[in-house]
């Protein structure tokens, strides 16, 4: 058994179908390849549907309630036989050469961690592709390849000691760090981009994203603040947190004063701020009509970062606990590819 693809899942009816679906397109033989699923209490049709694949492919589901992604991902692994394993989120979608192609690369250094941020589905919004666009195409060493598309030697992922279980989030640029200082290659390779199909397309769905990511990035970030790479993300957030702060005690200044210029210094400090990252991104990317929508992007990304370090936390966290955390896009690239 050359590789083992590992799928965690918690109610994913509408995708685990065509993500199951992708690999029964897979170049790499079907003998050379299990897929173990990991469920966390599915209530809805997701097992049902993954039962339709059990012919298809050599299909094993698993089961563990009320856990991390992380615990998730460590007992698919614990649960496989190949020699190199393959982590893919249920909303992804694997282009054919994925699997022949990780095989290739990893026989060729077993100790590097594989994968690449993920490509946006056709049709997406201005938000997605302003974002997320084509963050896939970054290649060569990286600080981490996201969680929902990584590969790896089991022999490797036994030497970084597994995915930390005690954290929701962050969990996969946590073990790509415990990885590099190991002195282990962490490596993008565009080619074997998968399509996410949970892609956040609204400001709305973006911010409950960022604030569901940023409690983790935090805890994270305290284990070890003088090498985190999360670093220039948290200070984001705090410089956001005080453009707010400056923005609330402008308030009573300005209704005692009478002077109402000290209601618009923080929103003007945030404003100007934001673009001063937008344009370095959007010149970054040679692609300077995304400054405006990366303005008001990187403006509501620092605002949910903010509301995190308060320890003010999302509430949509049951269906999360089955997502990687890659994809928070370019601000990463922007802030120092932290998340």
């Amino acid at each position: 058994m050359a590789m083992s693809v590992i799928i965690p899942t918690l109610n994913e009816e509408n995708v685990i179908g065509r993500s199951l679906n992708s690999l029964t397109q897979q170049i790499l033989p079907r003998a050379a390849f299990e897929v173990i699923l990991v469920d966390n209490g599915s209530t809805d049709r997701t097992l049902e549907i993954v039962r339709r694949f059990e012919k298809a492919l050599a299909l094993t589901v698993v089961h563990k309630t009320g856990a991390h992604i992380s615990a998730l991902r460590n007992l698919g692994a614990a649960s496989s036989q190949g020699k190199f394993l393959a982590f893919l989120d249920a909303d992804c979608i694997a282009p054919p050469h994925w699997l022949s192609e990780a095989v290739e690369l990893l026989q060729v250094d077993e100790s590097a961690v594989i994968g690449a941020r993920y490509t946006i589905p056709e049709g997406s919004s201005w938000l997605a592709k302003a974002w997320y666009g084509d963050q896939h195409t970054k290649r060569g060493p990286v600080s981490y390849v996201p969680g929902g598309n990584s590969l790896l030697a089991r022999s490797t992922l036994r030497k970084v000691g597994g995915f930390d279980e005690t954290i929701e989030t962050n969990e996969d640029s946590e073990f790509c760090h415990r990885a590099s200082r190991l002195g282990l290659r962490v490596l993008a390779v565009p080619s074997l981009s998968v399509m996410h199909l949970g892609t956040p397309q609204t400001v709305a769905s973006f911010y409950r994203k960022e604030r569901w990511h940023g409690a983790a990035v935090h805890s994270v970030f305290l284990r070890d603040p003088f090498h985190s790479r999360n670093l220039k993300s948290i200070l984001w957030a705090a410089y956001i947190l005080c453009c707010l702060m400056t923005l609330v005690v402008g308030i009573p200044v300005a209704l005692l004063s009478g002077q109402s210029v000290a209601l618009f210094l923080g929103p003007l400090a945030m404003v100007l701020s934001s673009f001063a990252l937008a344009a370095r991104d959007a010149a970054a990317r040679k692609r300077w009509g995304m400054v405006a929508p990366l303005t008001v992007l990187f403006a509501i990304y620092g605002l949910a970062r903010a509301l995190c370090l308060l320890g003010i936390r999302s509430t949509r966290r049951a269906r999360r606990t089955t997502r990687s955390v890659l994809d928070v896009g370019f601000a990463d690239d922007a802030l120092g590819d932290a998340k």
